[in-house]
């Protein structure tokens, strides 16, 4: 394939070649018209090339552009010209969940920072009719360590259409990830993306994939036959019902899965350390999520805790609570004062955002500040209070805190 770098297409200037796959390369590059770099992906759209790869090629931009989520990665642009075709997407210069993959397993509380937005990103593609199909560290780009995002929807089935594009009997994806059915050429749907996904769990928990070959034929065969190692047993701080949770989304059919994203990641989201840090309780055994995060207060009751620091902020326990930065000249002063955690560094309004306690429960609402109230890395709008968990990680700006009710 012909190397781009130095040229420019379509008013972007190419630098240097960051990504290489089997018929497309990526680029980083520069467009001068907006003054910023973005990602470039080329393919070759000769004659003698595969007109199906095109196609999904083209269903590629498509689909990834109709798609609007804080964990899925953005397309700007796309174009075909001098016998290429490209996409144009955000640049992302962390780099991919893979290249931070050392062989070791990861603590949980930092998986789940990483692969519960992941699973939140494809159940809501899933909603809009789109199976991504190709789910592997390789397409988890990190915009912050805690910050992960979706890319590469080439590979992607639009559940509404009557006709796929992908014949009888092939296989489309990367091996160590593909689904049972992926690897006979069945047609597959959202739950081929639970599986995976559980793949790339079972990777991040123990530090290897199931069924580790260095045939990949050999590799498909076995999923096929067999099922995976229980993940306990390669790493025992795995948590029994993580390990289970682990086992039922890598069933063999998929009728025994999870049925749905949703369900998958709600489980997910009840074990301990889900929030990405350690429960005060567990804060002995999890040494390392305890170091990063700080000691950790022991107070019960409804509470925010600043990551970073452990730091502990009580709440009412009823009526509302105002979040913000303090200030002598205005009132009411904020009943959580954020300025004495970095507050102001962080962006945190005077009045920012706001926890109200009802009898259904605790919701957030965001009192238009100026840089904006997220939950769980969506946006939360002024005036439509939405419901907040335990657990459930509020960011005001650039603060993050960790909601506990009870």
């Amino acid at each position: 394939m012909f190397n781009w770098s130095g040229q420019t297409i379509g008013g972007y200037e190419i630098a240097e070649e960051i990504g290489r796959g089997g018929m497309a390369a990526v680029y980083r590059a520069y467009q001068t018209q907006l003054e910023r770099w973005v990602a470039i992906k080329i393919m070759q759209t000769a004659e003698s090339m595969d007109e199906e790869f095109l196609s999904r090629f083209r269903r590629e931009a498509k689909a990834i552009a109709a798609l609007r989520h804080p964990n899925i990665l953005t397309i700007y642009d796309y174009g075909e010209e001098r016998g290429i075709a490209y996409i144009v997407m955000e640049y992302v210069p962390g780099g991919t969940l893979k290249a931070h993959l050392t062989g070791e397993p990861m603590e949980w509380p930092d998986v789940a920072t990483l692969l519960i937005p992941v699973g939140r990103a494809l159940a809501y593609a899933h909603s809009r009719g789109i199976v991504h199909r190709d789910v592997k560290p390789a397409n988890v780009l990190l915009a912050r360590p805690d910050w992960p995002l979706l890319a590469d929807f080439g590979l992607a089935k639009l559940l509404n259409r009557q006709r796929g594009i992908t014949r009888p009997g092939t296989s489309i994806g990367t091996p160590a990830y593909f689904s049972p059915e992926q690897a006979v050429g069945e047609n597959v749907d959202h739950r081929s993306d639970v599986y995976g996904l559980g793949i790339v769990l079972y990777e991040l928990l123990t530090g290897h994939v199931p069924f580790e070959s260095d045939s990949p034929f050999d590799m498909m065969l076995r999923r096929l036959r067999e099922p995976p190692e229980p993940p306990r047993r390669l790493n025992s701080r795995i948590l029994p019902q993580l390990d289970e949770i682990i086992v039922r989304a890598l069933a063999r059919e998929p009728a025994a899965r999870y049925q749905t994203m949703e369900e998958f990641v709600d489980d997910l989201s009840q074990l301990p350390g889900a929030s990405g840090i350690a429960e005060p309780s567990r804060a002995a055994v999890a040494a390392k999520s305890t170091v990063r995060l700080g000691a950790l207060s022991h107070t019960t009751g409804p509470r925010l805790i600043v990551t970073g620091t452990g730091a502990t902020l009580p709440l009412p326990s009823v009526g509302e609570a105002l979040i913000g930065r303090a200030d002598p000249n205005a009132t009411p002063q904020p009943d959580v004062d954020l300025g004495q955690h970095g507050g102001a560094q962080a962006g945190v309004s005077r009045r920012h955002a706001q926890l109200i306690c009802r009898p259904e429960g605790w919701l957030l609402e965001d009192l238009q500040s100026t840089n904006g109230t997220l939950l769980n890395n969506v946006p939360v709008s002024p005036e439509q209070p939405v419901r907040v968990r335990s657990g459930d990680v509020i960011c005001c700006g650039q603060l993050t805190l960790v909601f506990y009710e009870g």
